[in-house]
């Protein structure tokens, strides 16, 4: 199987990030080792395109650790299957039909990093999926949205997979869509609150904001949570 770099992203934040094509029905199990990439053994078992993917993301963790002076290091998975980073680096992993993307920093100030793509859904997706990713509060922001853009309910489950994402080191624990409120938003942004308090670092009306934006079918968001 072929990884080879997508450039039609360029990330608004400007940690280290490497992003790659790949096609899952050219990949064998050997590709592993071809790119040096430690296969697990609870990756075993996985179908073709589960394998494909972690393949993808773990290649493009290693550039970014490259890209960091970081070099022979496995990045494994924990029991939330949340990669495991080097210390000192917080980083994310994101994978979705042909795509995979990895984005790290070294920076002490930074918490938590989140980034995710997604394939956009449909519009009979966009209209069934509202009540289970929407927070009540999201509405009146929400119907704004959708009239700036196309597909606002896949940018805002994206948006939301970002923060889990960026939180959930300083949470340690799932938390659901309901936990942020989207409040406002422009032709690059999304602003959210958090809703609860889900730690003694995110307490409740923790503000953060989520960079997006489109390409083709596809949609990127990323964003960062800061040390207080």
């Amino acid at each position: 199987m072929e990884l080879s770099p997508y450039t039609q992203f360029t990330p608004y934040l400007s940690h280290s990030t490497f992003c790659c094509k790949f096609d899952s029905n050219h990949f064998i199990d050997s590709d592993f080792s071809s790119y040096q990439i430690f296969s697990p053994l609870q990756l075993q078992k996985a179908v073709t395109k589960r394998k494909a993917e972690y393949l993808a993301g773990r290649f493009c963790a290693k550039k970014v650790l490259n890209a960091l002076g970081i070099f022979s290091f496995d990045i494994l998975s924990g029991n939330n299957r949340a990669p495991i980073w080097p210390d000192k680096v917080i980083g994310s992993i994101t994978h979705t039909q042909g795509i995979a993307m990895a984005m790290a920093s070294q920076r002490t100030d930074i918490a938590g990093i989140g980034i995710d793509i997604e394939q956009l859904m449909s519009a009979k997706q966009e209209r069934e999926l509202q009540e289970q990713i929407l927070h009540p509060n999201d509405y009146p922001q929400f119907r704004l949205f959708a009239e700036q853009v196309s597909h606002p309910l896949t940018i805002i489950f994206s948006a939301k997979e970002s923060i889990f994402k960026a939180l959930y080191a300083s949470v340690k624990q799932f938390f659901g869509f309901e936990a942020a409120t989207l409040i406002a938003f422009n032709e690059q942004q999304l602003q959210f609150k958090i809703t609860e308090a889900l730690s003694p670092q995110v307490p409740k009306d923790t503000y953060l904001t989520v960079f997006y934006q489109c390409d083709k079918n596809i949609v990127l968001t990323e964003c960062e949570f800061k040390n207080s």
